[in-house]
């Protein structure tokens, strides 16, 4: 039975006093039915105060578009709300989820109507819709209620900058923010808002809730929902009872390991350090980001993130960093050379050579990388003949036993980790400190030399004699 604590007082009082409920008339059934907070339940409802932010995290059916359309009715009805926004994954959304609620949620006397993409209401009162796909159209604006909508559907690469200015475009009057969310691998605005409730739960309210705890749902359609999830399972977890990760279901690290293995400071007796680079051709905003890792191996073996020099760069600007990291400690550069062939190289050999330093290349492949000898940097190339989910499973093990770990907190690199599956869009930041410890920790992926024609020619002799010394020798032997 569901808790009596969190039954709606509509619901409770049809149950414990019908007559009252049957004693009403007509007219007051009718306005009855449009007194909303007396249909929500308890954690349904939007508290008064001067919080920041109110968040609703639940399964599906929880009530908690619900719950905020009613509590914007109320703001804007009483004069509390004068310039809301509304911001969903996208413009149908905004429609189907936020324009429905609103609208279907306010009563005859103070009808919410759709205008343009957003709602008005009879005291003029307009409210902006707004998406992540444009997230710089909040920049300039001002704000005094924001209802963040389904933010687990949000575009990866654009969530953040939506997030960001249209907090911060919330600031007039109570300057509130309003948002609700299921849950789905990995999110970065999802995990900063419960992160702000963990800091601050008083200016920062988040309430937690699974689908069964909405009464109003039917039972068949409970049946539906869980038949289409494996109970226990991440996706039942997430969708039904409401439940947040760190990381994606497939993703080789959890952040877990993370935490429990992280060092303050780098250690004293670090034995080499390199930096690995997964090269990026362009800085436009539709270029792939460069890798760029400095790694380093402790004595005991362990290998250790020293620093994350990653980002949206000109060639010219990631080959001075790596050589810049040369001359501080570094002993030399290693490279991928799939896509970018050997312009790391040669571009590296200028830079180097203007500020006096002298470039080794290194063609064994067996050859350990040297130790940092100050004036020279070590290059080494590797072309990857695995796919990067293969390259990376041996470091993400490491990870896992602690033999390998990051200095201090790298966001960016940290959230590709817990977040990319194998198969999904290319992660430079990932690739490149898995192959930087992949090369200190000796699992650096072995070269296939295919043979040539004559080759296979050659062995296929070197058979025949083999035969026919084995023949021989039978015969001798009395085999």
């Amino acid at each position: 039975m569901t808790d009596p604590a969190l039954i709606s007082p509509a619901y409770a009082l049809a149950h414990v006093c019908p007559e009252f409920v049957t004693s009403l008339t007509d007219a007051e059934r009718a306005v009855a039915a449009y007194q909303l907070s007396a249909w929500l339940r308890p954690e349904q409802i939007v508290p008064r105060g001067h919080w920041r932010s109110f968040g609703m995290k639940g399964g599906r059916g929880f009530g908690k578009s619900f719950g905020i359309a009613v509590e914007i009715n109320r703001r804007v009805a009483c004069g509390e709300c004068r310039s809301p926004a509304l911001m969903a994954p996208n413009e149908d959304r905004v429609g189907e989820v936020q324009v429905k609620f609103l609208v279907e949620s306010s009563p005859p006397w103070f009808k919410a109507e759709a205008y343009g993409e957003g709602v008005r209401w009879p005291n003029g009162v307009v409210a902006e819709a707004r998406t992540p796909g444009a997230p710089g159209r909040s920049r300039s604006s001002n704000y005094d209620c924001t209802w963040l909508c389904e933010i687990v559907d949000w575009p990866e690469t654009k969530r953040l900058d939506a997030y960001q200015n249209i907090a911060t475009a919330t600031r007039v009057g109570a300057a509130q923010i309003l948002w609700d969310t299921t849950s789905k691998g990995n999110n970065e605005v999802i995990q900063f808002l419960i992160a702000q409730h963990t800091e601050d739960p008083a200016n920062h309210i988040l309430v937690e809730g699974s689908s069964f705890d909405n009464p109003l749902l039917s039972r068949n359609y409970l049946r539906d929902l869980v038949k289409q999830y494996v109970k226990g399972s991440r996706r039942y977890n997430e969708e039904i009872l409401g439940m947040t990760y760190a990381e994606t279901a497939g993703a080789l690290w959890q952040q877990a390991w993370l935490d429990k293995y992280r060092l303050d400071f780098a250690p004293s007796d670090l034995d080499i350090v390199i930096v690995s680079l997964d090269p990026s051709l362009s800085d436009k905003p539709d270029a792939d980001e460069a890798g760029a890792s400095v790694v380093g191996r402790a004595r005991d073996g362990k290998c250790i993130v020293l620093d994350d020099l990653s980002g949206r760069q000109k060639p010219e600007k990631w080959a001075t960093a790596a050589v810049a990291r040369c001359m501080r400690d570094a002993s030399g550069v290693l490279y991928e050379r799939n896509h970018a062939g050997d312009m790391p190289r040669d571009l590296i050999k200028v830079i180097a050579k203007e500020k006096g330093l002298s470039v080794e290349v290194l063609t064994d492949d067996k050859r350990p990388f040297p130790q940092r000898k100050p004036g020279t940097i070590y290059l080494r190339s590797i072309t990857s003949r695995n796919d990067k989910g293969t390259r990376a499973e041996g470091p993400a093990a490491m990870y896992s036993r602690g033999e390998a770990c990051h200095v201090g907190v790298f966001d960016a690199l940290e959230l590709e980790m817990t977040t990319w599956e194998p198969g999904g869009k290319s992660p430079n930041r990932l690739d490149a400190a898995a192959q930087g410890i992949a090369e200190l920790a000796g699992l650096r992926d072995q070269r296939v030399t295919r043979g040539s024609p004559r080759d296979v020619e050659t062995v296929a002799a070197l058979q025949r004699d083999l035969q026919r010394s084995l023949r021989g020798s039978g015969r001798r032997m009395g085999l």
